[in-house]
């Protein structure tokens, strides 16, 4: 009876090995997951390369910042802005790591007036990218608040939570 024992122990020992190792293997081979997401950009208004629809005022992005899943990150975008409610509405962006994979999002969102220039929140969407976020897709929400100097130019802090889907197996180095 012992050695039966211990073949059925090796026997569930084996199986629940062999279990263990297809599971990481199928998640090595590319399985999407929902992932936290944290963002954290600082950026500047630049002239803008693109129209808005009348009514709306173009405003060109780019910047620094650091997004988890990407490390550090060159940005750039813009939305298109009314003064009168001051909404900012068809944004994009894009998120550009060291190692050129990038993330794309879209956004709007609602600003105020504060005694350094404009508070404000909004949501993302995640829409694409480049290298292993090729495919990418999640959301996140942010605050910011934009900082506006005696000349009118002015410098935003954002911050942003969320989650963000792809496979990490769409690397370069492979």
């Amino acid at each position: 009876m012992t050695r039966n024992r211990s073949r059925s122990l090796l026997t569930i020992v084996l199986l629940v090995g062999a279990m263990a190792f297809s599971g990481t293997r199928a998640a090595a081979s590319g399985a999407e997951i929902q992932r936290p997401l944290k963002v954290s950009l600082d950026f500047v208004s630049v002239q803008p390369t693109f129209d808005c629809a009348p009514g709306l005022f173009p405003q060109g992005a780019a910047g620094t910042g650091h997004l988890s899943h990407l490390g550090r990150v060159g940005i750039s975008g813009g939305q298109c802005n009314n003064f009168a409610t001051l909404e900012f509405t068809d944004g994009f962006g894009t998120y550009v790591a060291a190692n050129a994979d990038s993330i794309d999002v879209t956004y709007s969102g609602q600003a105020s007036l504060s005694p350094v220039g404009f508070d404000g929140e909004g949501s993302a969407a995640i829409v694409g990218g480049t290298g292993r976020f090729e495919g990418a897709s999640g959301e996140f929400d942010f605050t910011f608040t934009t900082y506006v100097a005696p000349d009118g130019s002015g410098r935003t802090l954002l911050d942003g939570d969320g989650w963000i889907t792809y496979d990490a197996s769409n690397r370069r180095d492979k």
